[in-house]
């Protein structure tokens, strides 16, 4: 026992030196040093190379390895129902002997959590690339140190020759079936430091690609986990858990991704059946999903627990109950991480489905992205994007984008509509409103227009939606916050710039008067801070797009919108001096533009420049003052020293 105790002191510095290690790599690598001084220096004085604690462990592994896999079976053993007492080993296990069972009881029920981690995290390590052959050496000189281990089941009888892959499926199902165990019944009484610990050893498995496999191959596994994981919801709340829990679930999904992607692609290099791949994925032809085999069913039942949990108003009970009074609630730190890979995972949950599966998961998923995005987009003072928001808006942008839904004649007719809905959710939504807190204009409008990006075909043609378009647009750009202004310029800038012109083409022909009508108000109210400079500058962008987009014969037409624009944003010389920081950059950024567009479109510029004496003038003396301010900050400079030969040379040389 005092060796079983000595390893697990052993264990708990590898589980350290494997997280630092970790860490150190996921950190931005520090610029190499030229000098030769301090060579040996990590960083400071008092800090190690990332990789020092991990060395001490090294060598010792292949021994340590097995015996925590010993101990690992031991554990797994002892904890059996009574009932199964006769699948005890007769002669005891690896640390334990049938007359010392009760108190190795006792040790494993302390120790099994950081064992079960450091197992997962040698075989992450490894890559499930090392049998049991190749560390037999190792046990057999421990043996001759200590005589209280039982080889037999130590080594894992080595003399049964099992192959690697059957090696690797016995370790997988030790581990999945002792974490399984565990999160089914944990007893309230037991330390949160070892669910942490079998969570983390679940979400490190599965970071390794055999595992990933494994899990994904037989997809019961996924659903007896997914299970168990919403079990363990039920009783434990801390956030911590929850995110740790959210962490496995989405290396389960990624696992399914992955191995569905790999048969999608294989039958894409058969032409013959690429009918069959169509209707890979969940939901098959029918789109039904059964309750107990579905991997997506399942994901999602924990998902909206979660939700739920944190969102209360998102389920229809409260929502539905006639004392619910809707508000928008600021979540805490840890809710708004939760929310935000909850919703990160449910959109990746339909391409886990055949066409037909996805249309009766993302009914459901899109109405909860589109509330969770109503009740999180949220003003904030700094214009910051809580993480909710951000993985509503990626959520919409992948879904919106799945070929797969977009191209299956089958589902066409369903998705189209599923777009309309949600689209029209949004605008609805996103309706002016006089609450506290103020909505976040910006990010209703970015999910506005990843819909126009993504989804154009499903949407042209649909007079409401783009009349509630266009006045989210116009709205936005009648804002009074100029980071607004300026967030809709650019979002407006993409819009303006679709491929499909029966897009785009309509939203030119009625926002562009105003953007125009905005930019020219500018003159008699000029920019008075740098944000407000920058909803210039961005509109500015749109109008220089406007004129690149224009045909030939109407270049005149739209750069006589534009020069003078950028024309009347100059300053004489007696108003630059006295001028604020942020007009003298107007200036400035009028000049350079005018300077690059004169030569871009030079018959057009001179035809509007000619039929403006004023304009010219006005360009003429603001180059002039440009060239001359040039001169003089030049002048200003120290002229370099010039070591001139002497006037008078002499004949004789003194030296």
């Amino acid at each position: 026992m005092s060796l079983f105790i000595s390893q697990l002191l052993t264990l708990n510095v590898y589980v350290v030196a494997m997280n630092i290690k970790k860490e150190a790599e996921s950190k931005p690598k520090r610029a190499i040093k030229n000098t030769d001084d301090d060579d040996d220096d990590y960083g400071t004085i008092d800090e190690l190379p990332p990789d020092s604690l991990i060395t001490l462990v090294q060598p010792e592994l292949p021994t340590l390895s097995r015996l925590w896999l010993a101990a690992l079976k031991d554990y797994a053993l002892l904890t059996l129902p009574a009932e199964f007492s006769s699948q005890l080993p007769p002669d005891g296990g690896a640390f334990y002997t049938p007359e010392t069972i009760d108190t190795a009881r006792l040790h494993y029920r302390n120790s099994w959590a950081p064992i079960l981690h450091a197992v997962a995290l040698w075989l992450n390590s490894t890559g499930f690339t090392c049998s049991e052959s190749t560390e037999a050496a190792a046990i057999s000189g421990l043996q001759k140190r200590s005589t209280s281990i039982n080889l037999n089941q130590a080594s894992g009888a080595v003399g049964s020759a099992k192959s690697l892959p059957e090696i690797n499926k016995d370790r997988m199902h030790l581990i999945l079936g002792v974490s399984i165990q565990f999160l089914c019944s944990p007893r309230p009484e037991e330390p949160i430091e070892h669910v942490t610990a079998c969570l983390q050893a679940l979400h490190t498995l599965l970071d390794s690609p055999y595992a990933r496999v494994h899990i994904a191959e037989d997809q019961l596994i996924g659903v007896e986990l997914l299970s168990v994981l919403h079990r363990l919801l039920l009783t434990w709340n801390p956030s911590s858990v929850q995110l740790l829990v959210t962490g496995v679930v989405q290396q389960i999904v990624r696992a399914a991704q992955d191995y569905l992607q790999e048969k999608r692609n294989t039958l894409n290099e058969d032409d013959m059946e690429k009918e069959a791949c169509t209707v890979l994925g969940e939901g098959g032809d029918s789109g039904g999903l059964i309750p107990g085999k579905s991997l997506v069913f399942a994901t999602m039942e924990l998902l909206m627990f979660i939700l739920v949990r944190h969102m209360p108003h998102l389920s229809t009970k409260v929502s539905d109950s006639p004392s619910h009074i809707a508000t928008k609630t600021r979540l805490s730190e840890e809710s708004a991480r939760l929310v935000a890979a909850t919703v990160t995972i449910l959109s990746d949950l339909p391409s886990l489905c055949s066409p037909a599966g996805c249309m009766t998961i993302l009914p459901t998923i899109l109405f909860l992205i589109a509330r969770i995005l109503k009740d999180t987009a949220i003003k904030s003072a700094d214009n910051q994007v809580p993480p909710p928001v951000s993985a509503a808006l990626q959520g919409i942008k992948s879904i919106v984008t799945l070929s797969m839904a977009k191209t299956e004649a089958g589902v066409q007719k369903q998705w189209t509509a599923l777009i309309r809905s949600t689209l029209a959710c949004i605008l609805e939504y996103s309706q002016p409103e006089d609450s506290v807190p103020t909505p976040d204009e910006v990010s209703m409008l970015t999910a506005i227009a990843l819909f126009l990006w993504s989804a154009s075909s499903e949407i042209i043609g649909v007079q409401s939606l783009q009349n509630g378009c266009m006045n989210r647009f116009k709205n936005a750009l009648n804002s009074c916050d100029p980071w607004v202004q300026a967030k809709c310029y650019q979002l407006l800038l993409s819009v303006f710039q679709h491929s499909n012109r029966a897009l785009s083409t309509p939203y030119i022909h009625s926002l562009a008067p105003i953007v125009v009508e905005k930019l020219k108000a500018v003159e008699r109210n000029r920019p008075a801070s740098n944000i407000e400079l920058l909803a210039v500058q961005e509109g500015i962008k749109v109008l220089e797009t406007l004129v690149a987009l224009g045909e030939e014969q109407n270049r005149v037409q739209l750069l006589a919108l534009l020069v003078p624009t950028l024309i009347s944003y100059l300053l004489d010389e007696n108003s630059f001096a006295s001028a604020t920081s942020a007009s003298k950059d107007l200036h400035e950024f009028a000049l350079q533009n005018l300077m690059h567009i004169g030569p871009l479109y030079p018959h057009a510029f001179k035809t509007v420049m000619g039929a403006a004496p004023e304009l010219k003038v006005r360009l003429e003396t603001a180059v002039r003052a440009s060239q001359a301010s040039k001169a003089k900050a030049a002048a200003r400079q120290p002229a370099p020293a010039i070591h001139s030969a002497p006037t008078i040379k002499l004949k004789t040389s003194f030296f």
